[in-house]
């Protein structure tokens, strides 16, 4: 009987303790993806009246803003975020982009055509 209860107990504590370390390992993998990475900036909504491919997958983009009206000139590059990556930056596009105002790195950058399929 002895040998029993001891099989019985250690298999429940091997159950237990599984269980334990799978929520455990679980728990640390979600906070990796639950954390925010914000990046602050300025928001531009307007159109696209220039574009200047300086590097593959790298352009120099001019937006008018729609409620200034002034120009701002944009870098968006592979670490900006778009919707699709594969959609290039085209003239009368219409855009709402989040930038930093310091270097005008486009943080990310929405064209119509991206909204539209």
């Amino acid at each position: 009987m002895r040998p029993i209860s001891k099989v019985i107990g250690l298999t429940f504590l091997t159950v237990v303790f599984s269980m334990g370390m799978s929520t455990l390992a679980l728990s640390v993998d979600r906070e990796v993806y639950d954390k925010q990475d914000v990046q602050s900036g300025k928001i531009i909504k307007g159109k696209v009246m220039k574009v200047d491919e300086k590097f593959p997958q790298s352009w120099n983009v001019s937006v008018k803003d729609q409620e200034t009206g002034e120009i701002v000139i944009l870098h968006v590059d592979k670490t900006t975020a778009r919707k699709d990556i594969m959609l290039k930056p085209d003239l009368g596009d219409n855009v709402v982009a989040k930038y930093n105002q310091q270097n005008n790195h486009a943080v990310s950058f929405l064209t119509d055509q991206a909204i539209n399929r």
